[in-house]
């Protein structure tokens, strides 16, 4: 099996063009327009200057992380955009790193330049699989803050772990995020379950201690890789973190920041080749969520 189809096993689009009016926005490639890539935005109710941009898990596609974006949506009362994988949901091709990476800056760009997003108000998440794109940009355009779930030091060291000290030899280095950790400045949170087995804590632990920036590192000891308590282990920690490091996501002109997204990227592209249902997947690294 090709090794991107292992590492990114796309499951069945769970969501429709249709689906989600007003929220589903297409960002076209940067290389090649003619594709675009699908994103949710999830506009705050009240207005905010801040917005984050959510890196989803390799099992699900933005359809499926919907619940989540919407209720830190909702706790946080901050605009998110959650960035589509090629290969994931209504996006075509296969997904690779290099792509995803591509994709990462296009979608940073539009932030910053099309909703009028200031650096400084642009909160990074990534979880999992999705440490790699978030990390990569924390690097290398320095926003409010980072904020990685279960993220890994290196692709090859999780593969290492599941599948033994041989098997990392045959992959080629790919989101080697520890060492990126010492060149990101700004704040970073991160969260890791002592339960995971698949990602172990200590890949959070080695990167927290590399940080150069505010760091604050949280390992609730019933959290595994794909169960979380949404308050106890990810709300009230990340609100705590966000106060520490003086992030402010409910300031009081919140009301004057509503995103105007122009018409254009509501439009579905007539170019954008079709999405098939793509059947059953790889059970086990399907649990690499």
């Amino acid at each position: 099996m090709e090794l991107n189809s292992i590492l990114f096993p796309a499951p069945p689009p769970s969501y429709i063009v249709t689906d989600y009016p007003n929220e589903l926005i297409w960002i076209p490639q940067e290389k090649n327009p003619k594709t675009s890539i699908p994103c949710l935005l999830l506009q705050s109710k009240k207005g905010s200057s801040k917005l984050m941009l959510y890196f989803h898990g390799n099992a699900e596609d933005i359809g499926l992380t919907y619940n989540l974006i919407d209720f830190l949506r909702n706790m946080l009362g901050i605009h998110i955009l959650a960035a589509e994988y090629p290969g994931y949901g209504l996006y075509p091709g296969k997904a690779n790193a290099l792509q995803i990476i591509e994709d990462a800056e296009t979608v940073f760009k539009f932030v910053e330049n099309t909703l009028k997003i200031d650096t400084k108000n642009i909160l990074i998440f990534g979880r999992s699989i999705g440490s790699g794109p978030a990390t990569w940009l924390a690097r290398n355009q320095n926003p409010g803050c980072l904020i990685l779930m279960s993220a890994y030091t290196s692709i090859r060291a999780v593969v290492k772990n599941v599948a033994g000290r041989l098997a990392q030899y045959l992959v080629a280095e790919r989101f080697k995020n520890i060492d990126c950790m010492p060149e990101i400045l700004c704040p970073t949170f991160f969260l890791h379950g002592l339960k995971d087995k698949l990602i172990p804590y200590s890949h959070s632990q080695k990167m927290h201690e590399l940080c150069n920036g505010l760091t604050y590192l949280h390992l609730p000891s019933e959290m595994d890789h794909n169960n979380f308590d949404i308050f106890e282990d990810l709300l009230i920690p990340l609100g705590s973190f966000l106060i520490n490091a003086q992030i402010d996501v409910n300031p009081g002109n919140a009301g004057k920041n509503f995103i105007s997204v122009p018409e254009e990227y509501f439009h579905i592209p007539t170019t954008q080749p079709s999405k098939k249902n793509k059947g059953r997947l790889n059970k086990f690294m399907r649990k690499f969520a």
